[in-house]
């Protein structure tokens, strides 16, 4: 494994580690909220806390096409068909209960806006009740017991707009981008400082809204789904593959049809241009496999493998981080989730433990990292740096064999390897068994001057030295 500090791939942002909830099934209610108590779930509110988030995106995914984010706000809210998801939303958990929750997470809050059955003004006028100091919705929003702005600087215009099955209406390109740009006027007057996301797709769409609304374009949402062939565990990773490929794409198409910098952009808009290059965001992305329960079958058990997969993934947002610049795990809570809830107890699935543990350790700058040799290629790498510390994120996908590292770099002080694995590929946590976690941690520092490291079958190393 070579890794060369001084070729810097990439700031790596904060944001990459993000997460999603969004009304489907229990994600929101039986998930985060405690319906029967209005409040939020203490114990999923502890493992989430615990996850640490940087990023938090609500209310949807689809769901945002139907929903009207004024239902959600004061006491009498209206009690509403989920005409997406199906069942019936109380609106209980609305804006103030979802950025209370973000910020008990200490998570920045993305809102989406609906551009299906809502209008620009509404969402304008969800940027006031959020971020402004004056004017009628500032006043609810006082009125219902927020005296200061939440301060929302990411806002999605809009979801999967492209998706001709969904209830949306903006299919084509042009209109999507028609409509864009007014929402994106109407909030911005309102807020000058929001970060607008819009909405990608296929290759024809994201060059025609690249071309037409880079100016107020900050990301361009990218939405990738791995999964697994029956009977081929090591098929997740080929998917996978595939999905740093798209990610390149993309990026490609960034720098093709957008400027870094924005120029001879007019005052009479009123609002500035974007102030960075435009970046990815991955506000939707996991591993969604055929084999769930509840709603849409998307109460999901995931295996080691799929932790790895996992792991696998964070390292590709790592060496691709000069065009990533925010990742949400779609979801949190008993949707696609690294924790899972019954009415008396919660777990975290074996993908919590990767999550938890590079949001923990990971530096902030990606430097380039390969893996050549003997057992190279089942070994996926990342490496990262705070300037101090070098970070190196192993993932050994091979479920039998070992792996024998060399270690010859130039650092001052003895490596420390932190190890997560479990017994096979097949295991996982379960909800029937609450208390036995599958997942094992164990932290070690290597004798100094070692010149390899062993790194276990089908498992996630850290390794980390002072430079």
């Amino acid at each position: 494994m070579t890794v060369d500090v001084r070729h810097v791939l990439g700031a790596i942002s904060p944001n990459i580690y993000g997460q999603f909830i969004e009304h489907l099934g229990r994600a929101i209610y039986g998930g985060v909220y405690d319906d029967s108590k209005r409040s939020f779930r203490p114990d999923v509110l502890e493992k989430v806390q615990q996850l640490r988030p940087p990023l938090l995106r609500y209310p949807g995914g689809t769901f945002t096409k139907i929903y009207h984010w004024k239902d959600g706000i004061g006491q009498d809210r209206p009690v509403r068909k989920n005409l997406i998801w199906g069942g019936i939303d109380n609106n209980h958990f609305g804006t103030d209960e979802f950025l209370r929750y973000a910020e008990q997470l200490g998570a920045a809050p993305f809102l989406t806006v609906n551009m299906g059955t809502g209008t620009a003004e509404e969402a304008a006028e969800w940027v006031e009740y959020c971020n402004a100091t004056a004017g009628d919705y500032a006043t609810k929003r006082r009125n219902n017991g927020r005296a200061q702005p939440y301060g929302v600087r990411y806002w999605g215009l809009g979801n999967e707009e492209a998706a001709k099955e969904d209830a949306g209406r903006l299919q084509n390109p042009q209109d999507y981008i028609q409509q864009a740009w007014y929402y994106a006027k109407l909030m911005k007057l309102q807020d000058p400082a929001i970060q607008l996301v819009m909405v990608g797709d296929q290759e024809g769409w994201n060059q025609q809204v690249l071309q037409a609304l880079h100016p107020v374009c900050d990301y361009i949402s990218l939405h990738l789904y791995a999964r697994t062939k029956p009977g081929d565990p090591a098929s997740l990773f080929a998917s996978i593959a595939e999905i740093e490929a798209n990610i390149q794409k993309l990026g490609a198409q960034i720098k093709a049809f957008t400027p870094e910098k924005v120029v001879d952009f007019s005052k009479w808009y009123r609002f500035p241009s974007r102030q960075q290059p435009v970046r990815i965001a991955l506000d939707e992305w996991g591993i969604w496999e055929a084999n769930g329960q509840g709603a849409y079958g998307l109460e999901m058990e995931y295996t080691w493998n799929h932790a790895l997969g996992v792991a696998t993934f964070l390292n590709i947002f790592q060496r691709n981080a000069a065009v990533i610049g925010l990742a949400t795990w779609a979801q949190t809570v008993n949707v696609l989730a690294p924790i899972m809830t019954n009415e008396i107890t919660s777990i975290c699935q074996t993908v919590y433990y990767p999550m938890a543990l590079y949001r923990k350790l990971c530096g902030p700058q990606s430097v380039a990292a390969t893996a050549t040799g003997a057992g190279a290629a089942g070994l996926d790498v990342a490496a990262s740096t705070d300037g101090k510390t070098l970070t190196i994120a192993l993932v050994n996908r091979n479920s039998r064999a070992a792996v024998e590292i060399k270690l010859n770099a130039k650092t001052t002080g003895q490596w420390t390897a932190h190890e997560l694995n479990a017994a096979s590929i097949e295991a996982k946590n379960t909800l029937a068994a609450p208390a036995t976690n599958v997942v094992s941690y164990k932290e070690r520092t290597l004798p100094a001057g070692a010149k390899t490291y062993a790194m276990a079958a089908h498992s996630i190393t850290i390794l980390q030295a002072t430079l």
